[in-house]
């Protein structure tokens, strides 16, 4: 029986369900497209301004909308049919990077230019990225969820790689609007997937009135939350590693301007090397022993970028910058990952898409709001001392979190 069953496990690949393949293959292409204006993005803002400051601004105007859209994304997808409001998210998707390359080769873009068009490009990711994972279940059987979701994010990382690379190649040998246009082109062929390719199984649909009480039923989550404290802690742990661990990437341009004298193409490679430590946080969860004790693992995520981030902070040669960078990536997949599985294993089904959503919120809602502090900072005191005062307290916040107070409940 057990032999069989392993078997059964080896053959549930969801690469060998059409659907699934058109979905991945167009959400690889419009991610890398997404991953190259990024980059391209914030090396433009950047050179406007020549300012920590500013980037954190960019990035938190820029992104605010998931902090009020997430929670509510969840009832708009139950609302509608979520293969239309997949086709429409991606339609007006092509636009902003449409015109922030028109504004950027004929040379009226200016810094808010940039951020209103992020704004709205916000607004729809916030509706997009859970969208997205809500998705794949209904074109692929339940046996295959796991595996597809792995691969899923296997594609995202992948083009975070990709994607800067590109960038790299286009602003040093081309012109940096063109990496907008890429990008703008970059959701037709996932749109065109959506519409005509990929057709997603027959689910029960619930009647509207059902799907409307979901907007009540948050007091549930309250209720139970009070009851699970580890869940919430977790969720904090979360936030912490988000607020003083994630948001420093945001600094990323000012360490290789100020520190390595470096340009667009250092930049873009320094990102592609924190995908590349991203994909092997993912394989060794992946591929690695089962975790047995996933709050310690959490501890041990929030130490490895710790550590990274005192070699970023503290070594000033550019190969080591290089592959602090790459653990950096590491622990981001060996941490949020782990997170998400924790909150989603002791919660229960009926509660979980809200729980979910909290989760969601701790990390790209909060992501803004630690990237302006830091880019605020920045700008105020010295870069070391920013990443240096970050560094404490992650370190002492999340050990306090997931060491011990964890332990009294």
């Amino acid at each position: 029986m057990i032999k069989s069953r392993s078997i059964f496990y080896l053959e549930d690949n969801p690469l060998k369900i059409k659907n699934f393949l058109f979905f991945l293959i167009g959400h690889f292409i419009s991610f890398t497209g997404s991953w190259t204006q990024s980059t391209a993005q914030t090396w433009l803002v950047y050179q406007l301004t020549w300012s920590g400051f500013y980037l954190g601004i960019f990035s938190f105007l820029s992104s605010f909308p998931v902090i009020f859209i997430t929670i509510l994304a969840g009832i708009i997808i139950d609302l509608f049919d979520r293969k239309k409001l997949l086709s429409l998210t991606l339609f007006f998707s092509i636009f902003p990077p449409l015109v922030l390359g028109l504004l950027t080769q004929f040379k009226i873009i200016t810094f808010w230019y940039i951020t209103f068009l992020a704004l709205l490009s916000s607004c729809l990711t916030a509706i997009d990225t859970p969208l997205r994972q809500v998705f794949i279940s209904e074109i692929v059987p339940l046996p295959f969820l796991t595996k597809a979701i792995s691969f899923q994010a296997l594609s995202f990382n992948t083009a975070r790689i990709l994607g800067p690379f590109l960038a790299g190649l286009i602003i040093s040998y081309g012109n940096i609007y063109q990496c907008f246009y890429l990008n703008a082109l970059s959701f037709i062929p996932f749109l065109i997937f959506v519409l005509f390719f990929i057709k997603p199984q027959l689910s029960e649909k619930k009647d509207l009135k059902e799907k409307v009480e979901i907007r009540h039923t948050f007091k549930e989550v309250y209720s139970f939350l009070k009851k699970e404290k580890k869940i919430v802690i977790v969720i904090f742990s979360v936030i912490i590693f988000t607020l003083f661990g994630a948001s420093v990437i945001v600094l990323l341009p000012l360490i290789v301007h100020k520190i390595h004298m470096g340009g667009a193409k250092e930049f873009a490679f320094l990102s592609s090397l924190l995908g590349a430590g991203a994909i092997l946080g993912a394989f060794s969860v992946i591929f690695g022993k089962p975790i047995q004790n996933k709050t310690f693992h959490l501890f041990k995520a929030t130490l490895f970028l710790s550590i990274s981030l005192i070699g970023l902070n503290t070594i000033k040669n550019w190969y080591f910058t290089l592959f602090f960078c790459s653990l950096i990536g590491f622990s981001f997949t060996n941490f949020f990952p782990v997170a998400n599985s924790y909150l989603q294993e002791n919660t229960p089904e009926s509660l979980r898409g809200r729980v979910i959503s909290l989760f969601t919120l701790s990390f790209l809602g909060i992501h803004s709001v630690g990237s302006f502090l830091a880019g605020f900072l920045a700008d105020k005191i010295s870069l070391n001392m920013v990443i240096f005062f970050y560094i404490i307290l992650l370190f002492s916040i999340n050990t306090y979190l997931l060491l011990f107070k964890i332990k009294n409940f």
